[in-house]
């Protein structure tokens, strides 16, 4: 099949270049513009629940609106409300400032203090701040206002903040210091999403100049450096369309585009890398006419046909790599589909995003890469303009990817011959080391801490929380299957719990009247933290409650535990489903039982490790990282799921090679010298570059993008120093010719259906 590819690919090249381009024009008109439906970030959307199917998520969609209405805060801050009421004249301006907003074609009710008979009852205390510095309005839209998309709810939403910034205005004329915040979750979304386009901006424009910079060092030219980022752009690119595409099928999070941003270019540098490296090589080889690749001979330059010689090499390439980087993206992808059983869409959103953007990936490696240096020929052979410069000619060369059987590789692989057990013990020491903190590891969802500081709806959200407890998100929210009245003992309980500093009276359910809504507010630092969530657990055993009828318990301490625990449920499936693909791909690569199984004990606990780095980084706020309580939960699953997937990566690139000696005779130690000397300066150059691409993602405000950055940049620096340099020769030393070890019905079936000849 790869050597049909590579036919096709050096006869038509354009029409594969042409095939991409359409694609990607396709895919970036819907994600940016929409083609009138909205673009990628006006149809982003945040989850109103992480686990569906669990108590909490049934809480959710029990006190949602019958009408499925929305409803947005207005707060009125800098308005003195003890001096309020001494100027009648400023009342009725406020009063008239408010209903004017119904003119508005989606607002269809307007409640404020002066909506009720008295403005200073208890009926309207609610809406008053508990520091008298303002009041607030809830809004309510009208229910057509759910079903609007795309363009129209965009345009209607900028209609709803032109009416809050008319209500400034207007407040102003008597009352000079009074400022208008919006707070509904769209707004909360909206703010997420800008933080998100900012925070990937800011990420790639310093990630992938850096990443750029090493590329060019590496292959010693701007057009071979380029060929692998040309790759990384069109697979995000076109990978955003599909989001965008998905989008219509269901809701997809602001912060997927980061995650998906993050192993598309990450796979993309590493297999482009691969392709152009060993394109160079089988160049150099063909040049040299000798059967041991060399540095490409400038006297040949001149003299041979270098068309003919460039498709060549680029069939032999396609042939080559391009089987090799197939499997390791069919690899990859397996270890991602652990995500898919998951019951949290926001993990199969991922799974789609990332498996696409893998597929991508690799098939941009193999068609677009290779079409492209069939048309640029000689380009890829001349001597680059950075062998003119003084020291980056010497440093290129010494990191150049075109190198024979023996090098510094080849020579760190024979010293770990010599002493296999010692660097074992020391390596195994290291990541155990790295791994302890793991044991402090508490996973955390707290919503809140996605909103940017600075943002207009970040002090809507303070100034609610700490000023308008009847408004503030409750603690807990607790859904009674009986009327309102025969509530009332229930009502009395939770007020009479430890630091519960409010309570909401009874009220029936508007989805559903035979049910009752009680709320309640812990005062608490962390409302999704340890004491929230064990008040939780103890209002659904029951303890300490004399009542007869079935109750509910959610709230975002609640949707934290449940999201955790679904997590769990899941994971031995997920595991499963991984380590299963994994054997058998990796069996039917190499034709061995023991190297399969070696490969998934030693990336687990080099996850382990990167992990444990990664809990102690931030839980100490280490390297100007900021100190948190927790990682974010779904970015824990992400880590290990996108890290495993990397790790598997590089295990195929040096397998593959090692195999391929193996395969021609050589003794063990000799195909494991000769296939890191080959693999070793790809894998270190390609995690240099990933770990800088890692690096920028930290740049952003996002705490949780942070948090995956460095995550999976420790993860890549581990694994291509301690382990696939040193750990990996070790064991396979040991072992000797166990490595290749298979029973003979296996070894058949091998033999039948191997994947990589």
């Amino acid at each position: 099949m790869f050597t049909k590819l590579g036919n096709g690919l050096t006869k038509h090249p354009r029409i594969f270049i042409f095939f991409w381009l359409l694609i990607l024009g396709a895919a970036v008109g819907g994600a940016f513009f929409g083609f009138g439906q909205g673009g990628l970030f006006d149809r982003m959307e945040s989850s109103e629940t992480m686990a569906t199917g669990t108590e909490s998520s049934e809480v959710e969609r029990l006190t949602r609106a019958a009408d499925g209405s929305e409803s947005v805060v207005l707060v009125v801050d800098g308005v003195p409300v003890a001096q309020l009421f001494t100027d009648q004249t400023k009342v009725g301006a406020m009063v008239t400032a408010l209903y004017g907003m119904m003119s508005n074609e989606w607002i269809s009710a307007v409640t404020s203090p002066f909506s009720f008979p008295d403005p200073q009852g208890q009926q309207a205390l609610g809406f008053y701040s508990s520091q008298g510095a303002g009041f607030a309005a809830v809004v309510t839209l009208k229910p057509e206002f759910s079903d609007l998309d795309g363009e129209a709810l965009h345009t209607a939403r900028k209609t709803l903040d032109d009416s809050a910034a008319t209500l400034q205005t207007a407040l102003r004329q008597t009352l000079p210091d009074a400022r208008v915040y919006e707070l509904s979750n769209a707004k909360v979304g909206d703010s997420i999403n800008e933080l998100v386009r900012e925070d990937l901006i800011r990420s790639e424009s310093v990630g992938l100049p850096i990443a750029l910079l090493l590329m060019i060092i590496v292959f010693g030219g701007v057009i071979a450096a380029g060929l692998p980022l040309l790759g990384a752009l069109v697979s995000i690119g076109v990978g955003l369309g599909a989001v965008w595409a998905l989008t219509f099928y269901r809701g997809v999070d602001s912060f997927n585009l980061n995650v998906i941003s993050i192993i598309g270019v990450a796979l993309s540098i590493d297999y482009g890398l691969l392709v152009v490296s060993r394109y160079r090589e089988e160049l150099a080889e063909i040049l040299s006419g000798d059967d041991v690749p060399t540095v490409i001979p400038e006297a040949h330059h001149s003299e041979v046909d270098v068309p003919a010689v460039v498709v060549r090499a680029v069939r032999n390439t396609v042939a080559t790599a391009g089987r090799t980087v197939s499997f390791s993206a069919l690899t990859i992808a397996c270890a991602l589909a652990g995500l898919f059983v998951m019951e949290s869409a926001i993990f199969k959103t991922i799974a789609f995003g990332a498996v696409v953007v893998t597929v991508l990936a690799v098939s941009t490696a193999v068609t677009l890469v290779p079409a492209v240096i069939v048309l640029l020929g000689n380009a890829l052979v001349r001597p680059a303009l950075i062998s003119r410069v003084p020291g980056l000619k010497q440093l290129s060369k010494a990191m150049s990817d075109s190198s024979g059987d023996h090098g510094v590789f080849s020579k760190l692989a024979h010293f770990v011959h010599g002493h296999p057990w010692i660097i074992m013990t020391v390596v195994a020491a290291i990541l155990a080391a790295m791994a302890w903190p793991i044991r402090d590891l508490k996973a955390r969802t707290a919503f809140d801490e996605y909103l940017p500081p600075d943002a207009p709806v970040a002090t809507a959200y303070d100034i609610v929380q700490n000023q308008y407890p009847a408004l503030r998100s409750q603690s807990i929210v607790v859904v009674a299957d009986t009327t309102a009245d025969s509530a009332l003992p229930l009502y009395q309980y939770l007020g009479s719990l430890p630091d519960v500093d409010f309570v909401m009276p009874p009220q029936p359910l508007a989805s559903d009247p035979t049910r009752t809504l009680i709320s309640l507010h812990v005062a608490a630092q962390d409302q999704v933290g340890e004491k929230i969530t064990d008040m939780v657990l103890a209002l659904r055993a029951g303890d300490g409650l004399d009542i007869e009828y079935p109750i509910l318990v959610g709230g975002a301490a609640a949707q934290q535990h449940d999201f955790v625990a679904a997590i769990w449920r899941n994971a031995p499936l997920a595991g499963a489903i991984v380590l299963i693909s994994v054997l058998v791909l990796l069996f039917l690569m190499t034709g061995s039982l023991i190297v399969p199984f070696k490969a998934l004990l030693i990336n687990s606990l080099s996850l382990l490790a990167s992990l444990g780095a990664t809990v102690f980084i931030f839980e100490h706020g280490w390297l100007g990282m900021p100190k948190v309580l927790g990682l974010e939960t779904f970015i824990i699953v992400c880590a290990i799921s996108f890290g495993f997937g990397l790790a598997m990566d590089y295990e195929v690139f040096l397998l593959a090679r090692i195999k391929e000696y193996w395969d021609a005779g050589f003794t063990n130690d000799e195909a494991v010298e000769r296939g890191l000397q080959r693999s070793g300066r790809i894998i270190t150059s390609a995690a240099a570059i990933i770990v800088a691409v890692f690096v920028g993602f930290t740049f952003g405000d996002m705490v949780a993008i942070k948090e995956i950055g460095v995550a999976l940049a420790i993860t890549v620096l581990t694994d291509a120093t301690l382990v696939r340099m040193l750990l990996v020769p070790a064991t396979m030393t040991v072992l000797g010719r166990w490595n290749w070890w298979a029973p003979k019905p296996l070894a058949w079936l091998y033999e039948k259906f191997k994947i990589i000849h």
